[in-house]
């Protein structure tokens, strides 16, 4: 979430299912710079949770402004 003139605005987002026993878990990595995956199944969803991560440290729309901090 980053804050603008209008208050707080949400940048990137991870959705993670973990349904019960006998579901596929699921997660969508979305971003607005254009980012929006989806994955299902554990190793899959696994997998796209830690590209993720990455892409939130690599992404210029958040990471603008950090090197200020």
């Amino acid at each position: 979430m980053t804050a603008t003139a209008d208050g707080p605005r949400i940048v990137a987002l991870l959705r993670i299912s973990a349904p019960g026993r006998d579901a596929t878990p699921s997660a969508r990595s979305w971003c607005s710079c254009g980012r929006d995956l989806v994955a299902f199944g554990q190793r899959k969803a696994a997998a796209l949770i830690a590209d993720h991560t990455r892409h939130r440290a690599a992404c210029p729309l958040l990471t603008e402004g950090k090197e200020a901090a």
